[in-house]
């Protein structure tokens, strides 16, 4: 499946204005951006069939695209550092990924959310977890190695999203001397995380998987009442709901094939918490 954007650049604006470039994501498409926390682009003529090359940590506009109204505007907040909705944007479709100074290029979450609530991602209490998992489903952890070592839930095996920063070039050198100071550790995306996983799973993408990380993270974009559990209003906190590793991972996954994923609810903090078994 192929993912497109929508974008509408100002006919002017102020050189000083801080105000932050949008775009606007196909429900049903994928993205590519280059950026490295900002997202920036640059005018497109939509007659011209070829398109010139995008300066480094810029929008790749494909204008050769068809329009479509099916759209879901965004953009990122730099105040508040969360994507929030822009649904008054109109836009030309592209492919986005960012590409940061350091690491792997990986896709914005704005379209991993809408890709994953248009597939209708399943998500699934502990119980639930257990019960598949009798039936010879996998539960993936895909917290840090190490942090799996520390601790893990019974029965998981170990296939991190993420991996230590390996690169030497000046970027991840200014990364980690940055998430030293935090006092955290610099990481990017692991490049070898699909093979990671097809050997975990014997090769076979038709196998089901668990996908848990820490604290699970969530799809909904609604406030719920904690006692009954109903959906009352549009959370303008979660626009995309709340992104995680382990939603990240389901992303990846079921991107690369992988036919029979579902999301584990809570993460390991909840498994920990609601007393299921932990090891070591």
């Amino acid at each position: 499946m192929t993912a497109f954007i929508r974008t509408q650049l100002p006919v002017t604006r102020p050189a000083s204005s801080s105000r932050p470039k949008s775009v606007a994501l196909r429900s049903s498409g994928v993205i590519k951006p280059q950026a490295f926390f900002k997202l920036g682009s640059k005018p497109v003529e939509e007659k011209k069939e070829e398109v010139k090359e995008q300066p480094k940590n810029k929008l790749n506009i494909f204008s050769s695209f068809q329009k479509d109204d099916d759209v879901v505007g965004f953009r990122f907040d730099p105040s508040m550092q969360r994507w929030v909705r822009a649904p008054h944007l109109k836009a030309d479709r592209l492919e986005m990924t960012v590409q940061p100074l350091s690491g792997a290029a990986y896709t914005v979450w704005p379209v991993m959310h809408t890709y994953l609530t248009g597939k209708k991602l399943k998500t699934i209490d502990q119980d639930a977890a257990l019960a598949l998992m009798k039936k010879g489903a996998y539960l993936v952890d895909v917290r840090l190695g190490i942090d799996f070592e520390k601790e893990h839930a019974v029965g998981a095996v170990s296939v991190p999203l993420f991996r230590i920063t390996a690169g030497n070039e000046q970027w991840d050198k200014i990364k980690r001397v940055v998430m030293a100071g935090l006092n955290m550790r610099a990481t990017e995306r692991d490049p070898a995380f699909i093979d990671n996983m097809l050997k975990a799973v014997g090769g076979n993408k038709r196998k089901k998987v668990i996908v848990m990380c820490s604290v699970g993270g969530t799809l909904d974009t609604v406030v719920r009442v904690a006692s009954t559990g109903k959906k009352t209003e549009t959370d303008k906190d979660r626009a995309f709901g709340r992104e995680t590793r382990s939603l990240k991972a389901c992303y990846e996954l079921m991107r690369a094939g992988f036919t029979d994923v579902v999301h584990l609810q809570g993460g390991l903090c909840e498994w920990r918490h609601e007393g299921y078994p932990i090891e070591p």
